[in-house]
């Protein structure tokens, strides 16, 4: 049967050696609930965060036929199979140019990476296989070996529809890019961890006040607080709580109340 939280640590046999972590850290997820609220943010807004949902692309990728390099779109049918082939250049394609001209028998267009295959054409020749003179460019044997060689096909990369990062998946600049390229400008993502902390000690002081004899600077609170925010958590400071049965009660109560809010949190705690 589960022990009470106050059995586990409070026995009075207890060992600090006696329980492995990897049982310590399973008993605290047995007394964690799951974060489960939702915000809806802009990509920019959602590097480190958590998807609440899976990213679901709204396009193929790349979105059309185009040039894996730069060269000459083709016909396959036209090359040689073991000689030079001659074809006629009959236009060019930029990125974010295409060509209007149909490749037909014989021809070949001055194509550039990324840019739309013509009509017509269904492979491309890498520049480095070929020399153009007068208007004529030629083809040097064995520059391809099958047909649709250098092309990208239309959603090779990815099909719209298809799921990009899952649900539970922390978002990375990398992700960050790869949403941008696809469009995608807000993602759901779980809100952040909230965690209120405070110190206890009558002893303890804040920084800037005086020292009594017997008294010292709270220090441990800092460290917390760069702890917590290196790991991207919403913090609550509390301040310092007296050594007082009461106020302690209090303050865990509203430290529960706090980090457990479904909303965002309005007031300050402070105690000193």
């Amino acid at each position: 049967m589960t022990k009470s939280l106050r059995e586990l640590s409070c026995a009075d046999d207890y060992d600090p050696n006696s329980m492995p972590v990897d049982r310590a850290r399973a008993y605290i997820r047995e007394y964690l609930t799951p974060v489960r609220g939702v915000e809806r943010l802009h990509v920019r807004q959602a590097l480190s965060r958590v998807l609440a949902a899976d990213v679901i692309s709204p396009i193929d990728v790349p979105g059309h036929d185009n040039s894996a390099m730069d060269g000459y779109a083709v016909r396959f049918a036209d090359l040689a199979p073991d000689g030079e082939t001659a074809l006629q250049r009959v236009g060019q394609a930029f990125a974010g140019k295409p060509s209007n001209t149909t490749v037909g028998p014989g021809e070949a267009l001055r194509i550039f990476t990324g840019a739309v295959m013509p009509q017509g054409a269904d492979t491309v020749v890498m520049q480095e296989r070929t020399r153009e003179e007068g208007g004529r460019v030629y083809i040097a044997p064995g520059a391809v070996t099958k047909a649709g060689q250098n092309r990208r096909f239309a959603g090779e990369d990815l099909k719209a529809g298809q799921a990009v990062f899952a649900r539970g998946q922390r978002v990375r600049p990398a992700e960050l890019g790869m949403m941008a390229s696809l469009g995608i400008g807000e993602v759901s993502v779980f809100r952040r961890l909230r965690v209120a902390f405070f110190s206890t000690g009558d002893e303890l002081k804040s920084i800037g006040t005086p020292l009594a004899a017997g008294e010292i600077y709270d220090s441990n609170r800092y460290t917390i607080h760069g702890m917590l925010s290196r790991l991207d958590c919403e913090t609550l400071d509390m301040g310092v709580v007296p050594d007082i049965p009461e106020a302690l009660e209090e303050a865990f109560r509203s430290a529960a109340s706090a980090a457990a809010a479904s909303g965002p949190v309005r007031r300050w705690f402070r105690m000193s």
